[in-house]
């Protein structure tokens, strides 16, 4: 029976292409369609709707756990990094939540909102069952 070498990185599935998380200038950062002024200013109609949303380092957030519950977290990197999302290249914050959990997370997965009265309502109205605290 053949196997292929470990340090081989292609598979029955095509080649492997590892996409690590990487060091972004947000003043050279292109967001693609999402840059464009009309769509910033929008709001999502959905909570699960992803949205490209630039954070700043204390800002509050809810962010979305790996059990899939909401949780209201706070934005504890100043510098977000770039890496690949379901949508595309995108930014990644970290995120800090539950006083002792960490997750790095994308706006274009949906997985992290601002927390504003527009989102809370959208929270309210969908989500309900899947908030770890109080809204």
């Amino acid at each position: 029976m053949y196997t292929r070498p470990r340090n081989d990185t292609s598979s029955i599935m095509g080649a492997y292409q590892a996409n690590p998380p990487r060091p972004v200038n947000l003043e050279e950062w292109d967001d693609g369609v999402f840059g464009n002024i009309s769509y910033q200013q929008s709001r999502p109609s959905s909570f699960h709707q992803p949205w490209p949303y630039r954070f700043q380092r204390g800002d509050r957030v809810w962010v979305r756990s790996t059990d899939y519950y909401w949780h209201l977290g706070t934005v504890s990197s100043s510098q977000p990094v770039a890496g690949r999302t379901m949508t595309g290249d995108g930014l990644f914050w970290r995120i800090d939540y539950d006083r002792n959990k960490r997750r790095w997370v994308a706006p274009l997965d949906g997985e992290v909102k601002p927390d504003t009265e527009h989102t809370r309502q959208l929270l309210k109205a969908e989500a309900r069952e899947w908030v770890k605290c109080p809204i």
